[in-house]
């Protein structure tokens, strides 16, 4: 059986040398290297997240977070592989926007200065969702930004974390209801199913933070040193007796 105990313990234990690093590196001074920075900062502190609820017995809800982990980790991979992903990255943003200031300003009672400041929210972000088109830049796939950077083996988990993240009822069937349907709350899954995504996350954490050498002032060495001594740490965990867990 899986020691979710000891594992949630040195997980804990790694988030701040995690920070540490992170605290420790100069970010170079471009558009790519920020956007970087700001996606592996956001997984760190989503890794931290997971901990929070599986330490409160709602290691179910945990999934949600390590979804937006793993399309963060894609993300910033891209751009650690191609600057120019950063205007796909800006594409989506925009166009994203244009569409919820139009939705937001199309919503009954809406007063007329809300709808007037949602038009101008929308007249600046338009432009660049023209000048990205121009250029012909294209919105991607979560497929295609797996495939982009060799994580395709990742597309299935993605998959399965989406459903618990859009609630399909098979999902809220697990988290809520028994064998004969009794409903419960802060039902915690089986703990094959918490190691699995405690492990998922801790490689998706420490996956981004192997990409900082790409964009600040930390050597290789350095970074790629104290994450092998979280391996071995984790590994050490993973393969110590029953009996000694």
């Amino acid at each position: 059986m899986p020691n979710v105990k000891a594992k949630l313990a040195k997980a804990n234990e790694v988030v701040p040398r995690l920070h540490d690093l992170l605290s420790r590196a100069a970010i170079n001074d471009s558009g790519e290297a920020r956007v970087s920075a700001t996606l592996c900062l956001t997984v760190v502190e989503q890794f931290a997240a997971v901990l929070l609820l599986m330490e409160r017995g709602l290691a179910s809800h945990a999934p949600i977070i390590i979804r937006s982990m793993l399309e963060g980790l894609a993300d910033l991979r891209n751009v650690v592989k191609d600057p120019g992903h950063l205007d796909v990255i800006r594409l989506t943003d925009a166009k994203s926007n244009v569409r919820m200031f139009e939705e937001y300003a199309q919503v009954d009672g809406m007063s007329q200065d809300a709808i007037d400041t949602l038009n101008r929210w929308k007249a600046k972000a338009q432009p660049i969702v023209d000048e990205l088109t121009a250029k012909g830049i294209k919105l991607a796939t979560q497929l295609d930004k797996f495939k982009n950077v060799g994580m395709q083996e990742n597309y299935v988990s993605y998959r399965v974390l989406c459903s618990f993240t859009h609630n399909q009822l098979t999902t809220l069937i697990a988290r809520h209801a028994g064998d004969k349907f009794e409903l419960a709350s802060h039902r915690e899954p089986p703990d094959q199913t918490t190691d699995s995504m405690l492990t998922l996350a801790l490689a998706i954490a420490c996956q981004a933070v192997d990409t900082l050498p790409s964009y600040s002032s930390l050597a290789a060495p350095v970074v790629r040193e104290a994450l092998d001594v979280i391996d071995k740490e984790w590994a050490a965990i993973v393969q110590a007796p029953a009996a000694d867990q």
